[in-house]
């Protein structure tokens, strides 16, 4: 045993560190999709063209963008994590959120 300590110590560790680079790239991946689609929206709502648009439509639009970048976002969440930990709360997020039909477009292609 006491041979065998330093070379499992070392198995050990480098299984750690490479544990948490994994989870660590994963943290960066996420946000970095997460900062994108901020940009997204605020992008969409720098560069939307409203001439000739009633401040409503341009609202609704924009609004509707918002959404959509939100939805897809929210479906990638709940495509990482398992199935029985989040769907009930995805399903109710969507039709709070979305129209009806939209909403179920997207439970049923997940």
């Amino acid at each position: 045993f006491t041979l065998t300590s330093p070379s499992l110590g070392l198995l050990l560790v480098f299984r750690t560190n490479t544990s948490y680079q994994r989870w660590d790239e994963a943290r960066k991946n996420w946000g970095m999709n997460i900062n994108h689609t901020r940009d997204l929206v605020r992008m969409a709502n720098c560069y939307y063209d409203s001439t000739g648009i009633s401040p409503e439509q341009r609202a609704d639009d924009l609004n509707h963008v918002a959404l959509c970048t939100w939805a897809f976002v929210r479906s990638m969440k709940r495509h990482l994590s398992p199935e029985e930990e989040d769907e009930l709360a995805f399903q109710n997020e969507l039709f709070a959120k979305l129209p009806k039909q939209q909403a179920e477009m997207i439970i049923n292609s997940t």
